[in-house]
C-alpha cells in the first residue's frame, strides 16, 4: 500500500494523469482498473478517474511499493527534449511571461500523455522541458494546461507556470471571462450567414470509431452547448468560418457544424468521408482537420488586464476554398 500526500505541484491534477506519472510500469488500462476497483482512494473514499486533486488530500494506492515512482519525471531527461528535432518542429511560443506560457500547437500533437502517447510526444512534456531549460535551477512545479485542443486541431493553447496561477485562471474561466475564437474550413454552407447553434450534448462511447458526442435539439437532460459562427468566405461549395465558443464541450465545434450539414474539412470522426475523399483526391493540400484555435482572450492572472494572443491561420486554409 502506497500513502501519498498531495503537495502544491499536484494540486489541480487529474487523478488518472498523476497515477500515470507515479506508476510508470503500469499500462493505462491497469491504472484505470485500479481506480474502478476502488484500489485508489482519496481521503478514504473511492473517486472517479477525472477527480481533480487538491493540496493536502491523502492518496492511498493498493500496489506494491516497487511500482511507485517518487519522482514524476527525471527533470534532466526532460531538458534534453529541447535538443530534439521533434521539439523544434512542434513547440512554438506565442507569448511568455513569469506567469503564463501561450503556445501555437500544431495539428497532430496531443496535449497530454495518454494511451499510445507515453514518451514525451505531447505538448505538456514539451512545455515542461522548455520551462526547465530556461530556469537557473530545476523546479518541481510543472506547467498546467488551462484548456484542451483535440489532437488534430491547431492553434492557441494556454498554460499556467504554477498551480497558484492555474487556480486564478480557473476562476476567471468559470466566470466566463475567457474568449475563444476559431477558424475553420467546412463543406457546404451553413443555413444562415451568421448564427448561433445551441444543443444538448452527451458522450456516446458505443461508436465504432471511439468516443463520440451526440446531440439533441431539445437538450433535455443533456449538457448545454453553444457556438456562434459567421461565414467569412464561400466558394466552390466550401465555407471559411469564424467561430466563437460560448461553452467548451468535447468536440463541440465539430459536432455543431456536422449538425448544420456543414462538417469541418478533414474531420474523420464527424465529417463527410465522401466529400473529403473527393476534395483531397483533387488537391495538393495536406490531409488534416481544418480547424484552428485562432485567438484567445483572457484576464492576466497578475494584472487583470485582458490579453489577446493570436496564432496565424495556417497557410493551407486559404487555398482550401479553391
Amino acid at each position: 500500500m502506497i500513502n501519498l500526500t498531495i503537495g502544491q505541484s499536484g494540486h489541480g491534477s487529474r487523478l488518472d494523469r498523476l497515477l500515470r506519472k507515479r506508476l510508470p510500469l503500469l499500462s493505462l488500462s491497469a491504472v484505470y482498473g485500479l481506480i474502478r476497483r476502488g484500489s485508489v482512494r482519496v481521503d478514504g473514499r473511492k473517486v472517479k478517474q477525472d477527480h481533480r486533486l487538491s493540496e493536502g488530500e491523502q492518496l492511498e494506492i493498493d500496489v506494491d511499493e516497487s511500482e511507485f515512482s517518487e519522482q514524476e519525471r527525471p527533470q534532466n531527461a526532460l531538458i534534453k527534449l529541447t535538443k530534439t528535432e521533434f521539439f523544434k518542429r512542434n513547440f512554438h511560443v506565442l507569448f511568455e511571461d513569469p506567469s503564463v506560457l501561450v503556445c501555437n500547437k500544431p495539428a497532430g500533437l496531443v496535449v497530454h500523455p495518454g494511451s499510445g502517447h507515453r514518451h514525451s510526444d505531447n505538448l505538456i512534456d514539451l512545455a515542461a522541458a522548455y520551462i526547465l531549460s530556461t530556469r537557473d535551477s530545476l523546479s518541481p512545479d510543472p506547467p498546467v494546461l488551462m484548456h484542451r485542443l483535440d489532437r488534430d486541431t491547431s492553434g492557441v493553447i494556454l498554460l499556467a507556470k504554477n498551480t497558484g496561477i492555474a487556480r486564478r485562471l480557473h476562476e476567471e474561466m468559470r466566470a466566463g471571462r475567457f474568449k475563444k475564437q476559431y477558424a475553420a474550413v467546412a463543406h457546404n454552407r451553413p443555413p444562415e450567414f451568421e448564427g448561433t447553434v445551441t444543443l444538448g450534448m452527451r458522450r456516446n462511447d458505443r461508436s465504432r470509431t471511439g468516443m463520440k458526442m451526440s446531440v439533441s435539439e431539445d437538450g433535455e437532460g443533456l449538457a448545454a452547448s453553444s457556438t456562434s459562427y459567421k461565414i467569412a468566405e464561400y466558394r466552390n461549395d466550401m465555407s471559411r468560418l469564424e467561430i466563437l465558443l460560448h461553452t467548451g464541450k468535447t468536440h463541440q465545434i465539430r459536432v455543431h457544424l456536422a449538425h448544420l450539414k456543414s462538417p469541418v474539412l478533414g474531420d474523420e470522426r464527424y465529417g463527410d468521408r465522401r466529400l473529403d475523399n473527393l476534395f483531397f483526391a483533387s488537391s495538393q493540400l495536406p490531409r488534416r482537420l481544418y480547424l484552428h484555435a485562432h485567438k484567445l482572450s483572457f484576464p492576466h492572472p497578475k494584472t487583470g488586464k485582458t490579453m489577446t494572443v493570436t496564432a496565424p491561420v495556417p497557410k493551407e486554409f486559404g487555398p482550401a476554398l479553391g
